[in-house]
């Protein structure tokens, strides 16, 4: 057991350092192409961004469920590498949430659209950039509201932890997306100086429902932590029971029957 454990440990070390090059890949990428957003030209690589980080997606998925893995075998290093993935997790959800806020949306939230405020030069046209950077927010907003609602809590400590991880990093994404998404629809809603209405009301992210999902997974963790400690007593407890030598001969009966009243 402890040999077919130490082999997961093996294949998460080396498959988290190849999702630690695949973000670093999507991250070098995503930065390139900012930069020339800011300069006014046309992003480059988006599609491998966008294709680099549903690879890193899927690999964090397989990883997690390799931590669980450890952690039910209770592996010494199970906490290690949890705390390993968990980490890759909140980078792929921050590159993700920048990708979505300023690439994916085609219009770069803060460079381009300050210049074309502040500058007098000509700004875009309301069923154009600000309009498709406010349907990417709305459906950000749409889609992280979906997840929420829906995730799941989780039946042992494991998995709550899992969870727990996964929505934390979710959380974030959505605190930044605060400040990065619903300034930047503002500053949107500056450029077209209210042709569309719907530019003047940015979409508001779903923090609230995501708050208190973090608040009840981790009243939860806390729940399911201290019943698993009082699950295992009970087992070790069964386990010297039932390997006890209850016959009339055994010696320690005495002492046995004292230790039960």
């Amino acid at each position: 057991r402890l040999e077919r454990l130490q082999r997961v440990v093996t294949k998460l070390q080396m498959e988290s350092g190849l999702c630690e090059e695949q973000l670093n890949q999507a991250d070098a990428l995503l930065q390139a192409d900012v930069r020339l957003l800011a300069a006014g030209k046309a992003p480059q690589k988006a599609a491998e961004v966008e294709r680099d980080l549903d690879k890193a997606d899927a690999m964090i998925r397989l990883l997690f469920n390799d931590v669980q893995t450890l952690k039910d075998g209770r592996h010494p290093q199970g906490e290690q590498m949890y705390r390993r993935v968990y980490r890759l997790h909140e980078r792929l959800v921050s590159i993700r949430t920048e990708y979505n806020l300023r690439l994916k949306s085609g219009a770069p939230v803060t460079a381009v659209t300050a210049v074309s405020v502040t500058s007098g030069q000509r700004r875009p046209e309301p069923d154009e950039a600000p309009l498709r950077y406010l349907q990417e927010l709305l459906a950000w907003v749409e889609e992280n509201q979906r997840r929420v609602s829906t995730a799941e809590w989780g039946a042992d400590l494991p998995t709550v932890e899992t969870h727990l991880g996964a929505h934390r990093g979710l959380h974030r994404a959505i605190e930044e997306f605060r400040t990065e998404g619903v300034e930047g629809a503002a500053l949107w809603g500056v450029a077209v100086q209210g042709e569309d209405a719907a530019a003047n009301h940015p979409p508001v992210p779903p923090q609230n429902s995501s708050k208190s999902r973090l608040r009840h997974l981790e009243s939860l963790h806390g729940f399911v932590s201290s019943a698993t400690k009082e699950l295992l007593w009970l087992s070790e407890r069964e386990e010297e029971e039932v390997a006890f030598d209850w016959s009339h001969n055994n010696a320690a009966m005495a002492a046995k029957k004292e230790s039960y009243s």
